[in-house]
């Protein structure tokens, strides 16, 4: 059975690079239907209001603003979001706590079949959950600080929005990484541990062992006996490599 066509709009400042993602899309036989291009703000607003699209490609930076503001003005974001921006690592960052798509100019016509694939694959989601997905966005581009930034993690059915201080540690599965919650919960999500330590290491999270992310606020203590046992806050331990005992002391000693 074909897919259903996704009602899409771009929304972009250059003619020629709209002109050319239509003709991608056009060219990889995609399941997208082009409903409409826009090139400023007030223009792609009042698209979305008319056509009520399913999918908008949305550049960051428009001649009047930037692809954020539009949201911020928008009553209904009842659509899913792939961002087109230049290298612009603070935003890109946030897509990535946000669980939203980007693609980077120029794009390349591999990066787009995933990401309208994976825009398929959230269709069936319950109504207001893209719109929970694009707050959790907008809030983590205020730059909020690590006790209040949220991670979006998607599961085959839902999105969940989660505090990072309710993580416990991360395991890792194969391809899949388990979400270990304060409260006793877990989430898993078919991504590979790596991609999670490269976006939290910098808040706090340090990899212990291959098979472990730890969240070093839930640590109660480190016994270095036969190569280092983890105390968790919740009773849980994990096991330390020898490795990268030393280190994780380090970052330990540098905690305020």
């Amino acid at each position: 059975m074909d897919k259903e066509a996704i009602r899409t709009l771009v929304i972009d400042d250059e003619p020629a690079f709209a002109e050319n993602l239509v003709a991608m899309l056009r060219g990889e036989n995609l399941s997208v239907q082009v409903i409409g291009k826009a090139q400023s703000i007030d223009e792609g607003l009042a698209m979305i209001t008319q056509y009520d699209p399913d999918l908008v490609f949305l550049d960051i930076m428009l001649r009047e603003g930037s692809g954020f503001d539009l949201l911020r003005r928008c009553s209904e974001r009842n659509f899913q979001v792939i961002f087109i921006t230049a290298y612009d690592q603070y935003a890109i960052e946030a897509f990535k706590f946000s669980a939203i798509d980007y693609l980077l100019k120029p794009v390349a016509s591999h990066e787009l079949v995933a990401a309208v694939e994976r825009v398929h694959s959230l269709l069936h989601l319950k109504q207001g959950q893209a719109d929970r997905q694009l707050r959790v966005l907008l809030e983590n581009m205020q730059g909020v600080s690590a006790q209040n930034r949220r991670l979006v993690l998607r599961e085959s059915e839902t999105l969940h929005v989660i505090n990072l201080t309710d993580i416990l540690w991360c395991a890792a599965d194969g391809s899949y990484t388990t979400f270990h919650l304060e409260d006793g919960s877990q989430i898993t999500v078919s991504q590979h541990l790596k991609e999670y330590e490269m976006l939290l290491e910098s808040q706090d999270f340090f990899r212990v062992h291959r098979s472990h992310l730890v969240n070093l606020q839930k640590i109660r203590r480190l016994d270095k006996a036969d190569g280092g046992t983890l105390h968790l806050t919740d009773s849980s331990t994990l096991p330390v490599s020898v490795r990268k005992r030393e280190h994780l002391v380090h970052r330990l000693s540098k905690l305020g």
